[in-house]
């Protein structure tokens, strides 16, 4: 739940400063970073056409985080996502990294940790292994030429009851308090 529920604006000026009408100052992106770590609700608009621009800029805020010797997101997941753009699932995956983070974050008192990831289980790791590496198999596919609409179709129908599989454990551990299996 977020801290403030009424979102504060942030206008995004031509010469690339950030302008918080809540403080009535200009901010920097390690401030929109502490924004985010403090879960307070903003959106950025651009400040001559009115556009949303938050994920553009929430993305750079990331990059200048990768830049800085402070790297999270592998190469080759970089790659991976980088080929979903403009595929017919690219929806479907955002929807699911969302998803994913969410679940990743409400395992993990008080945020990420070094053993929060351990508190995934092996199984939810093994489930985003699958899920990565239908992704890599869609390219090769795609590479090969022989990307058939039947083959896809029931890729993205094993994924699907993949999901749904490990959706219910986790809500059937959720009811007993203990680990499914």
């Amino acid at each position: 739940m977020s801290v403030s529920s009424v979102p504060v604006i942030i206008k995004k000026y031509a010469n690339r400063r950030l302008y918080d009408t809540d403080l009535s100052a200009y901010i920097t992106l390690e401030n929109l970073m502490d924004m985010v770590k403090q879960d307070r609700a903003f959106v950025i608009l651009d400040a001559r056409t009115g556009d949303d621009i938050t994920r553009g800029v929430l993305a750079q805020v990331m990059l200048e985080e990768e830049t800085r010797g402070r790297a999270m997101l592998p190469v080759a997941f970089l790659r991976q996502l980088i080929r979903c753009y403009g595929d017919s699932m690219q929806g479907e995956v955002s929807d699911y990294l969302e998803r994913m983070m969410t679940e990743f974050m409400d395992r993990s008192p008080g945020g990420v940790t070094p053993d929060g990831l351990d508190g995934l289980g092996q199984e939810n790791a093994a489930v985003v292994r699958q899920a990565m590496s239908l992704f890599t198999s869609l390219y090769a596919v795609e590479r090969t030429g022989n990307r058939t609409v039947e083959n896809l179709l029931q890729e993205i129908m094993d994924l699907r009851q993949q999901v749904a599989a490990l959706q219910a454990r986790l809500d059937d551990e959720g009811r007993d308090g203990t680990p499914g299996t």
